[in-house]
């Protein structure tokens, strides 16, 4: 299991309203990816509040930590969050997403993960859980809005085997937008 991270604030500001993290218990791994609405300080409380949440209750179902998530970062500007859980005996995948956080499968299928409408702390009315098999050369992608929505890892063919700290650096440099706050997680299952 190799995982890196890289984030890129707007206009190089020290407050990043994007934001992730991952655990691993048990051999469940969690992924999360974080977007505050906006950008600043605002919006980096509210993310790093919805972080936190997360990381004290992850024994809890996606749909439980989605809605105990909604109410604690009510006060807040809100966020679009993803969530990733993997068993990592079994290969399994589950993703729940709020918002416009993205997640994708590569491998020799690429899949794409959806989201439902509305905002953490801001009320929404579902949370559609979609499950797959994982494969033991597969890489996870999970992004924010900062990053477009279609990534194309065709060109990058040379970095998947190699360096994921490299990848993801890469990719948020190469498509990352200047306009927004920009992060990107990369997962490889091998």
């Amino acid at each position: 299991m190799r995982i890196a991270m890289e984030s890129r604030s707007f206009n190089g500001d020290v407050h990043c309203g994007d934001q992730c993290d991952w655990w691993l218990e048990n051999d469940l791994l969690t992924l999360c990816m974080i977007d505050g609405l906006g950008h600043g300080i605002h919006a980096e409380e509210a993310a790093k509040a919805a972080l936190g949440y997360v990381s004290s209750h992850l024994g809890e179902s996606l749909d439980t930590l989605f809605s105990g998530c909604d109410r604690a970062v009510k006060q807040t500007r809100g966020v679009a969050m993803g969530i990733v859980r993997v068993d990592q005996n079994e290969y399994s995948l589950e993703y729940g997403g709020i918002g416009n956080t993205r997640a994708m499968i590569y491998g020799e299928d690429v899949s794409h993960f959806s989201s439902s409408w509305g905002i953490v702390g801001g009320g929404f009315r579902h949370l559609h859980i979609e499950r797959t098999q994982l494969s033991p050369d597969n890489l996870l992608l999970m992004w924010t809005d900062g990053i477009p929505e279609s990534l194309k890892l065709s060109a990058y063919d040379r970095y998947l085997l190699q360096d994921e700290q490299e990848l993801a650096r890469t990719l948020l440099g190469d498509h990352g937008r200047m306009t927004d706050d920009a992060t990107i997680l990369v997962y490889m299952t091998g």
